[in-house]
């Protein structure tokens, strides 16, 4: 795994359940409302975090990504009820759990990222380390005319990184919807 040892920011808020750890910088759509982490103390929860930010971006170097830089949180978007804290954690502390959760690690696509599309794909990682997405949806068009627009269909395509194989099961959509629209 290439990565060592990490800093990011994040901070613990005080919740029903307990203590939350939220990562903004991570996860800039929902890391300001909902907590990465949880824990019944403030030391347990940093405990949890250190290890879920481990887990979070080996899954990220796993898919052949990049790291999320390592932005400070802003002060001004931080309350009174938040404290910054800055999470460190240290790959080898988690590695053999962690490896050992990435066997059959997949995804889910969506036709343009919508969850109520009607057309949707799973990819899996393959033992040559490429995503191998398959379609995982009924598809009302007769298999001879899909093997002619993707020869190894049900395979759609192999994909180093999650923007490239979404791309490609795009493209893929658009042409089963031209077969359809005939």
């Amino acid at each position: 795994m290439a990565i060592q040892s990490a800093v990011y920011p994040a901070f613990i808020m005080k919740n029903k359940e307990g203590y939350g750890v939220h990562f903004p910088t991570l996860y800039p759509e929902t890391g300001w409302k909902h907590y990465k982490s949880l824990g019944k103390t403030k030391k347990e929860a940093i405990l949890t975090a250190k290890k879920d930010l481990a887990y979070f971006l080996a899954g990220i170097v796993y898919d052949h990504e990049e790291l999320p830089s390592n932005a400070p949180i802003p002060a001004d978007l931080v309350t009174e009820q938040m404290e910054l804290v800055w999470i460190t954690t240290v790959y080898s502390d988690y590695a053999k759990e962690i490896e050992e959760h990435l066997i059959g690690r997949h995804w889910h696509i969506d036709y343009n990222r919508d969850m109520n599309s009607e057309y949707k794909a799973v990819a899996y990682k393959n033992e040559l380390g490429e995503w191998e997405v398959r379609i995982d949806c009924y598809l009302p068009v007769e298999e001879q005319k899909l093997l002619q627009i993707c020869p190894s269909y049900p395979l759609i395509c192999l994909a180093a990184r999650r923007a490239e194989a979404e791309e490609k099961f795009d493209r893929f959509v658009l042409k089963v919807e031209e077969i359809l629209n005939k």
